[in-house]
């Protein structure tokens, strides 16, 4: 398949270089006359739009392909002028290159699509002297990247394939003319070289002889019979080129374009089944003025013009050549070196032009034949004319050599006559070559051609038209230069009751001999000879076998009426395996072939009788191929299995005319069956719902549609009820489903409903029998039971499904999770703010499941931040255990309080309330005293102070035992703290009224209470020291012992200084902060009923009632305790005022 695949593309490629087919001049076609050799240089440049199609001719090689039509410009350019080596002549020559880039995406090769990448290059040598090719050198680079991705890139090839010619091809015979004719021969030899992974080996190199004939068929613009015209706007006098192999059979063609010196267009629809062609998109000739790429060539800038005495000579005779150097002007050149070549005879002369821009040389013409050989001539050469100057260019001209020149000649040329033969539609070109066989019907287009063959123009004369029936006309042949032609034509449709037999068309030229000097006039006289024959007969019977068969298609009775023999060709559709229809042409001399189908149908071959005339009938041999029925068994390892489970069924099948490889394509389904594998499928895993014989059927499908049926019966036996699907319904009827591991959750003293289902055959699934493990059967196809759990936990539930034949499922377990239910606490209300040692009263709400209520623990945690009873967490304490709850707080300060409750599986809930407890201040009592004397140390008491009983053992009392001196200098005369301690001493200096101040604070420092009192202090009986005190201090003090006693303690001072502290500030230096305000409302006065002891009980100083009356909102009994407070902060506020 590799070899095959490179094997397409250069097949492909190398079909490039062959010259193809265009026809018929278009409009504003104009006659070339005669042309000579056109000449080239150096770095001039042809771009043709190139396309082909190789899809057939992949397909044809084997190889699974679609590539569609592939396009791409390919530039032609004169890469050197050089010399070399030539059947052991120097000679000139063109080295040229064609290069071309082609890609195609979406080709389809080998199962896969991608991208062609294909550069291609044409390396040629190419004779100055007629444009003969030498040697060529094709240069393929084809790579495939399928789906567009480079790491799959496919090397088709890179090679390299060379030919060379021995001697050169002439594909043209210059100078061209219309009609003239010509044939080559010649031996050319191929070589291969590079590398290729799909060709491997290379092909050998190979030489052979090749023959063809050559001819011009028309002139004008190039055109097809579609009316396509080429790119390029120019070229409308051109030549159309076609060349004919040893049969007649048209091989090539070309049109030649004088104007852009090379071809214009080229064309072919080879046999293989390759289109390919090329047409002129820009001539880019160099040196040269007026361009205009794509319509107009310009003009050279210089040129050489190659001048003789004639254009045609007799064989070794010298004759003149001048060699003419003009620039673009028309100007002539001088002092310019110019080389004459005649290398046929191996002649080269360099000479200087002259003035008039010429150089002139005698050269002996000699009498070597060329390889194109007419009947017109004996050989043509061409004389070179070369300079260096200009960049190089070249002239070139054709001296034809006839060994029998003659001054005139007339001739009708037989050898150039052709018919156009339209048989029912059909256009073929009839020459001398291919012979002039016709048959009864077919209409003839004739032409005539009449030259002149002599150096001398002929006079006018006329030509005589003789038809096969004997009818004749005249018509005039106008004067001819040197092989000139003319060409007459006439049309005639052969008589459908034509005979067989010999006829002749016939045009006589100068029968009244008008030109008298016609060196020969027994030419003068053409004799086209017709064949009037029969067609070929076809015979042969339609038939019909089997696939496989072989038949024998028979034609042998096949004949030609006109006689000769007959060989048929016979065309064979069949399926190719991919299910389209390919066909094979087989050539059989006694038409006769053996042939096997392997596919059903109807055939049509075609059968193509050819006959010595090249006569041909195509007729069609039907066949009708009967298809084979596939074979079909169906095996199984078990004939007896239990109901519902499975069994394999396995169908051997073949179909022996199958498209595919052995055992074929046979579809198998299961019309009855229900197959895991699919309704389609050769292995059939199924079963039965019914205890019994089942019977089971397969059909088998070849590919052509046919049908076999197999079939096996299979005892299917009791099974025990299985598949036991358990599911549980909540109260709702709504399906509960399980969680992981068939687990399902349920809740405490929730009741619930349990279902099962088991699977059994259909004999016994209306009377199954259910047991559950807690008690309870069911009979029926389902069972339904009611259920529920008081206790949490992980339960598990088991039903055993039985039939009427006692078989048993087992005990089918699944597991249940029940639930705790969390008892459910209410919140607990906002509790209003409450006064040190006030009781609070709650009550907790919770609940539960009806089977966890009785178990239900329902606590007060009164201190949430201490775990008094070490277990648990800090807020679950058993401070009070019951639904209510009554406390008090001796503190102030917001206190928590936790409801929680607890069932039986550990479950709690709780709700949380906050208690703001609010301090008082405390209540100053002090006591009163009596009998002081100065001097005499008394009792200062306050511990009747009331105050909660927790702030009561915390209470600080301070003493200001002068109110109306600021010992401490804070600007506030009743607030120092002379004395601290609920109960004090202190001795009074003097006698007179004394203001005493007790001052009490409890945790609330910054609002302080206080009471104060006058003490009447009477004057001592004092002795002698006594006396020496007072008069230190006090009212009765001396100033000079004052001073003696201050230097003595200064004295002390100077010793002790480091031991001196600074007084500590005292705390009344805010003087909003000594300030008790009058209370806005009376405290409550059963705060301290359960607190006061015996000593708080005593009666302390009653006081009178103010004269504005009992404060609003106070009772006698809050005035009894509190009035002494009210009046000091009244009396207070008044002295306020005053200083004010």
């Amino acid at each position: 398949m590799r070899r095959e695949l490179g094997m397409v593309f250069i097949l492909v490629f190398s079909a490039l270089i062959i010259p193809p087919q265009v026809s018929a001049g278009g409009i504003g076609s104009v006659d070339p006359g005669v042309s000579d050799v056109p000449t080239w240089q150096i770095g001039d440049k042809w771009i043709y739009a190139g396309s082909f199609d190789p899809t057939i001719l992949v397909q044809e090689a084997g190889v699974s392909a679609v590539v569609g039509k592939i396009n791409g410009d390919a530039t032609t350019t004169v890469e050197s002028i050089t010399e070399m080596m030539v059947a052991n002549v120097s000679t000139m020559v063109y080295q040229t290159s064609s290069r071309a880039n082609f890609d195609k995406g979406g080709v389809a090769l080998d199962g896969y699509t991608g991208n062609l990448y294909i550069e291609y290059q044409v390396d040629e040598v190419v004779r100055v002297s007629d444009l003969a090719t030498i040697s060529s050198d094709l240069s393929l680079n084809v790579i495939y990247v399928p789906y567009g991705i480079s790491s799959l890139t496919q090397d088709i090839a890179d090679i390299t394939i060379s030919n060379s010619y021995d001697p050169a091809n002439e594909g043209y015979d210059f100078p061209l003319r219309n009609g003239e004719t010509w044939n080559t021969s010649y031996y050319s030899s191929t070589s291969w070289s590079g590398a290729s992974d799909y060709i491997t080996p290379f092909p050998p190199p190979t030489s052979g002889h090749n023959f063809t004939n050559w001819e011009v068929t028309d002139i004008g613009k190039p055109e097809n019979r579609l009316g396509e015209q080429i790119g390029y706007g120019g070229c409308n006098a051109s030549y159309e080129l076609t060349s004919y192999d040893e049969n007649g059979t048209e091989t090539a063609f070309e049109w030649f374009c004088p104007e852009v010196a090379n071809y214009a267009w080229s064309h072919t629809e080879e046999d293989i089944g390759l289109v390919i062609d090329f047409r002129l998109k820009q001539y880019l000739p160099v040196g040269s003025t007026g361009v205009e790429a794509t319509q107009n060539p310009g003009y050279r800038n210089n040129k050489i013009s190659v001048e003789t005495d004639s254009s045609i000579t007799a064989l070794d005779t010298p004759l003149g050549v001048w060699a003419n150097v003009t620039d673009s002007s028309g100007n002539p050149q001088s002092g310019i070196d110019v080389e004459i070549r005649y290398e046929i005879e191996s002649f080269s002369t360099t000479l200087t032009t002259s003035s008039n821009g010429s150089v002139w040389t005698t050269i002996n013409v000699g009498g070597e034949k060329d390889s194109s050989e007419t009947t017109v001539d004996y050989a043509s050469h061409g004389i070179v004319a070369k300079t260096t100057s200009f960049g190089g260019i070249i002239g070139v001209s054709t001296i034809t050599l006839d060994e029998n020149i003659v001054g005139l000649d007339l001739v009708a040329a037989l050898e150039r006559a052709s018919i156009l033969r339209n048989r029912s539609g059909e256009l073929v070109n009839l020459n001398a070559i291919s012979g002039f066989n016709v048959l009864p019907g077919d209409q003839l287009y004739v032409e005539l051609p009449v030259y002149n063959r002599g150096i001398t123009a002929t006079l006018p004369t006329d030509v005589h038209l003789k038809y096969p029936d004997g009818f004749e006309i005249s018509k005039s042949l106008p004067s001819l230069q040197l092989f000139e032609q003319y060409i007459f034509s006439m049309n005639w449709t052969v008589p459908e009751n034509a005979s067989i037999e010999n006829q002749t068309i016939q045009w006589e030229v100068d029968r009244n001999n008008m030109n008298t000097n016609d060196a020969d006039s027994s030419n003068n006289l053409g004799i086209l000879p017709l064949f009037v024959g029969r067609a070929p007969t076809f015979v042969a019977e339609n038939l019909s076998g089997w696939t496989l068969d072989k038949l024998f298609l028979n034609a042998s009775a096949s004949n030609d009426e006109d006689g000769g023999i007959v060989w048929c060709e016979f065309n064979i559709p069949y399926d190719d395996g991919t299910r389209k229809m390919a066909y094979q042409k087989i050539m059989k001399q006694n038409c006769a072939v053996n042939w096997t189908w392997t596919d059903d149908g109807i055939y049509d071959v075609m059968v193509t009788i050819y006959d010595e005339e090249g006569d041909s009938v195509e007729e069609a041999l039907q066949v009708e191929i009967l298809n084979r029925a596939p074979m079909i068994e169906i095996i199984s390892f078990r004939d007896e299995v239990k109901v519902e489970h499975p069994v394999t069924l396995y169908v051997m099948a073949n179909d022996s005319d199958s498209e595919d490889t052995w055992p074929g394509l046979v579809d198998v389904h299961w019309p009855q069956a229900n197959c895991d594998e699919g309704y389609y499928t050769r292995t059939c895993t199924t079963t039965a719902w019914q205890e019994g014989l089942q019977t089971f059927v397969a059909v088998g499908t070849d590919d052509d549609g046919n049908q076999s049926y197999a079939s096996i019966d299979i005892l299917f036996t009791n099974i025990a009820p299985h598949d036991v699907a358990v599911s549980m319904w909540d109260e709702q009827g709504e399906v509960i489903k399980a969680e992981s591991q068939m687990t399902w959750k349920v809740y405490e003293d929730q009741y619930v409903e349990l279902s099962a289902r088991a699977e059994d055959s259909m004999d016994d699934l209306d009377n199954l029998h259910y047991d559950w493990d807690f008690g309870s059967s069911t009979d029926g196809r389902e069972s339904r039971v009611p259920v529920g759990w008081t206790q949490a936990g992980m339960r598990t539930v088991k039903v055993n499904a039985i039939d009427s034949e006692g078989a048993q499922s087992g005990w089918v377990e699944r597991w249940v999770d029940v639930q705790n239910v969390n008892p459910v606490v209410e919140p607990l209300p906002e509790i209003m703010a409450v006064a040190e040692g006030q009781f609070v009263t709650l009550t907790g709400k919770a609940s539960d499941t009806p089977s966890d209520m009785a178990s239900l623990e329902i606590c007060w945690d009164i201190d949430p931040g201490a775990d008094t009873d070490g277990f648990g967490s800090a807020d679950d304490d058993c401070d009070v255990i019951g639904e209510n709850l009554t406390w008090s707080w001796d503190l102030a300060g917001e206190h928590t309080v936790v409801f929680h409750v607890t069932d039986d599986d550990g479950a709690r809930n709780s709700s949380t309330a906050t208690v703001t407890v609010i301090n008082l201040p405390p209540m100053v009592r002090i006591s009163q005293v009596d009998n002081a004397v100065a001097g005499i140390p008394v009792l200062l008491d306050a511990s009747n102070t009331l105050d909660s009983k927790g702030d009561k053992t915390f209470l600080t009392v301070v003493w200001d035992v002068d109110c109306t001196t600021d010992g401490d200098g804070d600007g506030v005369v009743d607030n120092d703290a002379d004395l601290v301690g609920m109960r004090v001493n202190h001795t009074f200096s003097k006698a007179g009224v004394w203001k005493v101040k007790a001052i009490v604070w409890d945790e609330d420092v910054e609002n302080p209470a206080s009471q104060s009192m006058e003490i009447e202090v009477d004057s001592p009986d004092r002795t002698a020291i006594e006396e020496v005190f007072a008069s230190l201090s006090g009212d009765e003090s001396n100033p000079f012992l004052q001073l003696l006693a201050l230097a003595l303690v200064l004295s002390c001072i100077v010793l002790i200084m480091k031991r001196v502290r600074k007084k500590p500030e005292s705390m009344w230096e805010n003087e909003d902060e000594g300030i008790m305000e009058r209370p806005m409302a009376p405290p409550s006065l059963n705060l301290f009923d359960n607190i006061q002891s015996e000593e708080e009980t005593k009666d302390v100083v009653g006081l009178p009632l103010p004269e504005s009356g009992l404060p609003e909102g106070w009772t006698m009994e809050q005035w009894k305790h509190y009035g002494h407070q009210w009046v000091a902060n009244a009396d207070e506020s008044s002295n306020e005022r005053g200083q004010m």
